[in-house]
């Protein structure tokens, strides 16, 4: 099926495409809303400013997609592959990816608002300055991810994996970080205001220069802040 089959097939009516293969096809702004995809293969696929809203993607292939600015409102992306897809500036508000594979991903100023990002994989994807606000990341693995500026307020991190990440300048505020991982964290100017620490892993911080811990729990003391951060030289374990 070639982008005009599809377009024209979803003009007429139809909105399954489920287990179709659509790879590399180009459907820039397209009007896709509502539509079934699961387990379709997508790889390489242009959705870029696409309106996706309701659509379900659960399943799908998705690597090295093009989804940038669009609208993925409530839309079902749970187990969807999203290495190194690209979803700048993409609306994924209330969204589902729960174990959803978005390593390597490019997520700059995405939307990922009230979303459920529950066992997804994250590592060392692009997430700077995106809303990450009162999102489901319980149990998420974060390795390594680039997180400078975004907002975190009060999302819940519960067993999150944040090894290696960079959360400068991100705001943490009210999160639930219980039993996070924070080993070798940058955590320079971010704010962890009101945030849940109990049993947060904070061994060897990069950097916690500027970091607002006003009213966190369980937020370590100044004597353990200085013990926490290790010199730039030394590298994390492989």
């Amino acid at each position: 099926m070639n982008a005009k089959e599809l377009l024209d097939s979803y003009a007429s009516g139809d909105r399954d495409f489920s287990k179709r293969s659509l790879v590399g096809l180009i459907l820039t702004g397209a009007n896709l809303s509502g539509a079934n995809f699961i387990e379709a293969d997508l790889e390489e696929i242009t959705l870029d400013i696409a309106n996706l809203e309701d659509v379900e993607l659960n399943l799908a292939n998705l690597n090295r997609a093009n989804l940038s600015g669009s609208i993925l409102i409530q839309a079902n992306l749970n187990g969807t592959i999203l290495e190194q897809a690209s979803l700048i500036g993409a609306n994924l508000s209330e969204a589902f990816l729960i174990e959803a594979d978005l390593s390597d991903a490019i997520l700059v100023e995405t939307n990922f608002s009230n979303s459920f990002l529950t066992s997804a994989n994250l590592t060392r994807s692009r997430l700077c300055r995106a809303n990450l606000s009162n999102a489901f990341l319980t149990g998420a693995c974060l390795n390594g991810a680039d997180l400078r500026g975004a907002n975190l307020t009060e999302a819940d991190l519960t067993r999150a994996n944040l090894t290696g990440a960079n959360l400068a300048g991100a705001d943490l505020s009210r999160a639930n970080l219980t039993n996070a991982k924070l080993n070798w964290a940058n955590l320079a100017n971010a704010k962890l205001i009101g945030a849940d620490l109990t049993g947060t892993y904070l061994s060897t911080l990069r950097s916690i220069e500027g970091t607002d811990f006003t009213d966190a729990r369980n937020a370590p003391n100044s004597v353990d802040l200085v013990n926490l951060v290790n010199i730039e030289e030394l590298k994390p374990e492989e």
